[in-house]
């Protein structure tokens, strides 16, 4: 294992790369398999759309993190959720919105979003005021299990996500076995791919003089959304638009509610101290949602001219953190 995070550590710019992989197939695999069990166990749509699609999509910032605040690199896992969060919106959603109008009609887009909008004020709160302890980590994880409840109540009852889910998610066509082979090794090349990738931002951080915040919100963020982006994309060509929105909404809600509090409950001594430098990643997330929310609430659309303004805010806030250097 030495052997393996000093040639990791060496070749940081391989590692980093060969973990962006890892993570991108895995959660790849991990959606398939886990799609084909719950339809071969009577799982409505509605709740394979909104709960294992959108968990497959966070699935690479959950390895990520797990790994990260394991290794007491909690820059690193707060720097991938911000910025993970910020990519969504104005990466992913903006995109889609460029590729074609994203009306927002479905009832669960509609709920969802304020709800979104509140969780990411709660977490800014919370991170401002106190950081994160295994206190806030609870309470996050009890709202997050209180929406899991409220998805499964609507998954018995029709929805247009949940219609839609079922034309981007794959059709069962394998075996029982294949699709626990599929979502097991989703997940070993998950953690794989977790721990090559931290190795890879930790050394290529310190080689360049960046903070590990700064690596997690920008290098790794973009890498972890990546998901998001291939997932919102195909919704928008197959003329689907509220699962555009909803992929990214639900990304969100997952990355705050449940990736977050994880984070903070595996790391050591259950707590991750929030630098001061975190604190404009955690206004400029706020801001984004706040932003985005306005754009579909306006008309119920979200135009390609919108979806330029959010690609194009989400420059900007590189641009920022880049030159700014996040800070220590």
């Amino acid at each position: 294992m030495e052997t393996f995070t000093n040639i990791a550590q060496d070749w940081y710019g391989f590692s980093l790369l060969a973990g962006i992989v890892l993570l991108l197939f895995g959660g790849h695999l991990l959606v398939e398999g886990s799609v084909a069990i719950a339809k071969r166990l009577g799982v409505g749509t509605l709740v394979i759309g909104l709960t294992i699609v959108a968990f497959s999509t966070s699935s690479p910032e959950l390895a990520f993190n797990i790994i990260s605040s394991l290794n007491n690199h909690g820059d690193l896992s707060l720097g991938n959720i911000f910025g993970s969060n910020i990519a969504n919106i104005g990466l992913v959603l903006g995109i889609g919105a460029l590729i074609c109008k994203l009306p927002v009609t479905g009832q669960v887009v509609k709920m969802e979003f304020p709800l979104l909008v509140v969780a990411t004020i709660i977490v800014g709160v919370v991170c401002y005021f106190q950081g994160l302890s295994m206190i806030g980590a609870c309470v996050l994880l009890l709202m997050f299990c209180l929406l899991m409840w409220k998805w499964f109540t609507l998954g018995k009852r029709e929805s247009v996500i949940g219609i839609e889910a079922e034309d981007i998610t794959p059709e069962v066509q394998c075996s029982s076995i294949a699709s626990w082979a599929m979502l097991l090794g989703g997940l070993v090349m998950l953690g794989l791919g977790g721990k090559a990738t931290e190795l890879g931002a930790v050394s290529a951080a310190l080689s360049f003089g960046m903070s590990e915040i700064l690596v997690g919100g920008s290098i790794v963020a973009i890498a972890t959304s990546l998901p998001e982006l291939v997932t919102t994309v195909i919704a928008a060509r197959k003329g689907h638009p509220d699962l555009a929105v909803g992929n990214v909404v639900g990304s969100n809600i997952f990355n705050i509610l449940f990736v977050l509090p994880i984070s903070v409950l595996v790391a050591p001594g259950m707590t991750i101290a929030v630098p001061s430098s975190a604190l404009a990643y955690i206004f400029i997330m706020v801001v984004m949602t706040i932003i985005a929310w306005i754009l579909t609430r306006s008309d119920k659309l979200v135009k390609p001219k919108e979806g330029a303004l959010l690609v194009g805010l989400f420059i900007i806030y590189l641009v920022y953190i880049s030159i700014w250097k996040s800070g220590g």
